[in-house]
């Protein structure tokens, strides 16, 4: 199974819904949290049928800020325990029989209030203990080197939050990737901070069960937080899914394209030339102008796309310094020019 949680901070833009689309597409999480969605049930609802996934809860925004939701496959069987504006608790029923317990969680952003978050945290402990995963935006640091820019973090609140994971019995589940999951993309060196926000922690029930999980820091897209993709699945082990031939596949996205309906005209022209009356062969002919158009046209956009992907997390990862703050920049504005074009 694969459980993403993600500080998605905002779904009322086009690059915002673009990105969280991609994710999906490419990871196909069978649970997935978001957090700061800064929307309400009814707006909610139609992201639940873009993304493919038919189940969802969620706690409505709080004015112009906050929002969480969660969203799962028709086919995990899951029941909600409580839920508030920082979290959503539930059951899961695993394929074998086994259950156990997700919460998705969304720390207080505001200093001021943090101490609700570990109150939240110390409400869910239960006994006996079963099989327990918590993993989001905690908006908080456990050790001062998970922050890197602006004011140290102050040690009593870095205790704060590791005396409730203690209470909990939760155990950081450490990461594969980036270290730091947010950052403010700040123009200037002086005001650039990023930090270890967002992670998963598990009580030794849940790491017993699951022996060989993972958890692995994603790509940004459009958000300041990176995603937390949890995988219960070893590293050579495969989620269900078949080889073969790769059937041609219509994407939908190709519709909002200018070109694509003369590169249909013209390949059913094309078919028409070569005598093929038959639909399904006429068909056949437009579905290889389409993939070539896709390839070659298209294509270039995405390999460029990549590209620019790759550039942009290398510089994320290495040290913050004029050189890189600027290139980060100039690398965000063409990574977004590229991307307005594939749109």
């Amino acid at each position: 199974m694969k459980i993403a949680v993600w500080n998605c901070r905002g779904l009322g833009n086009r690059s915002t819904v673009r990105g969280l689309l991609g994710f999906q597409k490419s990871e196909g999480a069978d649970i997935l949290f978001l957090s700061e969605t800064k929307l309400d049930e009814r707006r909610m609802q139609r992201f639940r049928w873009m993304l493919g996934l038919a189940n969802m809860l969620v706690h409505d925004c709080d004015g112009q800020g906050g929002g969480i939701a969660m969203l799962w496959w028709r086919g995990v069987d899951v029941s909600l325990r409580t839920m508030s504006k920082y979290h959503i608790d539930m059951d899961i029923k695993g394929t074998n029989g086994g259950s156990w317990r997700f919460t998705g969680l969304y720390g207080e952003p505001h200093h001021d209030h943090k101490y609700k978050t570990w109150i939240t945290m110390r409400n869910l402990i239960s006994y006996p203990a079963v099989p327990w995963l918590m993993a989001g935006d905690f908006n908080e640091i456990l050790f001062a080197h998970e922050k890197e820019g602006g004011r140290p973090k102050s040690q009593r609140e870095m205790d704060a939050f590791r005396v409730a994971l203690e209470e909990c019995e939760l155990q950081d589940l450490g990461f594969e990737g980036d270290m730091y999951t947010w950052r403010n993309n700040c123009h200037e060196v002086d005001g650039y901070i990023r930090e270890r926000l967002d992670r998963g922690v598990a009580n030794k029930e849940w790491q017993m069960m699951f022996p060989n999980a993972r958890v692995i820091n994603g790509d940004p897209r459009h958000s300041d937080h990176r995603p937390e993709i949890i995988t219960t699945e070893g590293r050579g082990e495969r989620r269900s899914g078949g080889g073969g031939q790769k059937l041609f596949h219509f994407e939908v996205a190709w519709l909002e394209e200018e070109m694509c309906p003369e590169v249909v005209k013209t390949a059913w022209e094309e078919a028409m030339g070569r005598g093929e009356t038959g639909v399904h062969a006429a068909l056949k002919v437009v579905a290889g102008g389409l993939g070539h158009w896709s390839r070659n046209i298209l294509g270039d956009l995405e390999k460029r796309m990549k590209f620019l992907k790759k550039q942009l997390e290398l510089c994320w990862r290495g040290a913050i310094n004029p050189e890189s703050v600027a290139r980060e920049g100039v690398l965000r504005f063409k990574l977004e020019r590229v991307e307005e074009q594939i749109d």
